[in-house]
Parts: structure tokens; C-alpha cells; sequence
């Protein structure tokens, strides 16, 4: 994998982050109410749908576990060291972003274009498909707690949490799976719809967040902070850790590209959402996201 494996991913993403920034710009239109629709509509329906429609078995639902549970922890640890840097809700921010990186727009995209068609490909690309279920969970559960607690309560937050639908939808998803249930044709080509919308809307509430600002002054603190913590100490830690387990070959090439991959996408969603710094999250990502053309493949290159 090479820089110009990527370039073309980015590049995409990135435009329509912008177009984003000009829709917001000239039609007025609210980020929030965009964010609130992907919360609640958009990705309960993608996660039930990905779920239900990979070709592995439900016990790949095991990959879900395992990246759910290393996205809470390292969500944990860089809330702890956001606390260190930061004295107001940027910490919370931090650790939201901490937690895990962007595997719906990017890595999944990546590994189908990559390992499509290779011998492990369909069981590199399942595991991708149950780590992006893990990342939509985490995303509206720990992410999203952990955002809140920077403007609310405790209790509050959990409350609003367990109004969370994706983590239902994938419960849902799972039983279905599990007893053989498949969707009518007719509404296989119309959910269809709501997977490539989850992933324009996603990358274009970041222009719209940027949009707000007349006058925007980057935080260039926070940028750095996150983008060294994600693409480099939580790489680094997660490559090492893995490397000890005796993991198969396909495995262990998602594992580093989920390691290595840009901020996610959606916590600029939850940011505006939660409305707690929503410029700081979306000027960190996009950033981060093209300095992903150097780090994911040389990451790649320097393990293997």
C-alpha cells in the first residue's frame, strides 16, 4: 500500500466535507439537526443493515466485542491525559476521539478495495464489517457519555445514552442474524440508500461545523494532541499489544489498518450534536484525515 492507494479516499472525503462548508454556508442549514438525524435515523438503520447482511456468521460478532472493549479503554486513557492538558470539556472531547478512528468512511472502503478478491479477502472484509458495527456502538455509547459529561450530569448522560438506538438495532440485528432472517427484496435496494447517505452525512457535518465560524481559529493544541495520540500512541500501543497473539495473516493486516486509520468522523457529529466544541472536533479530523495519505501507509510498510 502506497500514498496513492490513499490519496484518491481522501481526496474524496475531503471534498465532501467542503461541500458540507458550502451547503451549510449557503442554505443556512443547521449541523445540529443534521447530526440529531444521523444519530437517531442514519446509523441504527446501518448498523442493523451491515450486520444482517455480512456473509460471515454471528460469532463474528466476537471482533465487535474485542474493538469495542480496546476503544473504551483507550477512550479512558486519553480522557485521563486530556484532563492533564486541558481544564475545561475539550478533555471529554479528547477522550471521544481517543477511543477509536474512522473504520465506516475509511478502513472499510480501504479493505474492500485492497483485500477484495484476495483469498482472506471476504473474511478480512467481515471482520472490518463487525469492527464498524463495534465503531457505531462506541460512537453513541462511551464516545457520546463521555462528550455530554463535559455539559451535563452523570445521570444525565447515561440517560441520554440509553436512548441510543444502534446499540438496540445491532442487538436486534444479531438475533435476526442468528435465526436465519434475510430482508425482502424490496427493501434490500431501499436501506441501500441510507448506507451511502450515513457516510455522505457523516463527512459533511464536518464542514458544516466549520461553517458556523465566520472567523475560525484553529486549536492547534488540540489538533496535535489528537492526532499524535491517535496515529501514533495508539497505533503503536495497539500493533505491539496484538502482536503477541497468534493471529492470522488477514487479521493482523485489519488490525493494523484499524490501528492506524484517521479520527472518526462521527464524533464531529456527536460534538455538535452535544454542541461541545463542535470547530475544535472538525478542524482535528479533517486535518487528521489528510495527514492519513503519510501515516496508514507507512504504518503499513514499517510492520510489514
Amino acid at each position: 500500500m502506497t500514498a496513492y492507494d490513499i490519496m484518491p479516499r481522501v481526496a474524496y472525503l475531503i471534498a465532501v466535507s467542503i461541500l458540507g462548508w458550502y451547503a451549510s454556508k449557503k442554505f443556512k442549514i443547521n449541523s445540529q439537526d443534521i447530526s440529531k438525524l444521523l444519530i437517531y435515523i442514519f446509523s441504527p438503520i446501518v448498523c442493523f443493515v451491515l450486520i444482517l447482511n455480512s456473509p460471515a456468521s454471528v460469532s463474528y460478532a466476537m471482533y465487535s466485542v474485542v474493538f469495542y472493549v480496546v476503544s473504551c479503554i483507550a477512550a479512558a486513557l486519553a480522557y485521563g491525559v486530556g484532563k492533564l492538558l486541558w481544564k475545561d470539556n475539550r478533555a471529554n472531547l479528547f477522550g471521544a476521539a481517543g477511543g477509536q478512528g474512522n473504520v465506516g468512511y475509511f478502513v472499510l472502503p480501504l479493505a474492500i478495495g485492497l483485500l477484495g478478491g484476495t483469498p482472506d479477502g471476504a473474511a478480512a472484509i467481515s471482520v472490518v464489517v463487525f469492527a464498524k458495527v463495534a465503531s457505531s456502538i462506541y460512537e453513541f455509547t462511551a464516545a457520546y457519555y463521555i462528550t455530554a459529561r463535559g455539559r451535563y450530569s452523570a445521570k444525565h448522560s447515561f440517560i441520554m445514552v440509553a436512548k441510543m438506538p444502534t446499540l438496540h438495532a445491532a442487538v436486534l440485528a444479531l438475533i435476526f442474524k442468528y435465526y436465519g432472517f434475510q430482508l425482502p427484496d424490496f427493501l434490500k435496494s431501499g436501506v441501500d440508500g441510507f448506507v451511502g447517505g450515513y457516510s455522505t452525512l457523516g463527512m459533511m457535518i464536518i464542514g458544516m461545523s466549520l461553517a458556523k465560524f465566520d472567523k475560525l481559529i484553529p486549536d492547534w493544541k488540540f489538533i496535535f494532541a489528537s492526532i499524535i495520540w491517535k496515529q501514533g500512541v495508539y497505533a503503536l500501543v495497539i500493533i505491539l499489544i496484538f502482536k503477541q497473539f497468534n493471529l492470522e495473516h488477514y487479521e493482523y493486516v485489519v488490525m493494523v489498518m484499524l490501528a492506524c486509520n484517521p479520527l472518526a468522523a462521527n464524533i464531529a457529529a456527536v460534538a455538535s450534536a452535544l454542541d461541545v466544541h463542535p470547530e475544535k472536533a472538525a478542524c482535528a479530523i479533517m486535518i487528521s484525515t489528510i495527514v492519513a495519505v503519510v501515516t496508514v501507509p507507512f504504518t503499513i510498510w514499517l510492520v510489514f
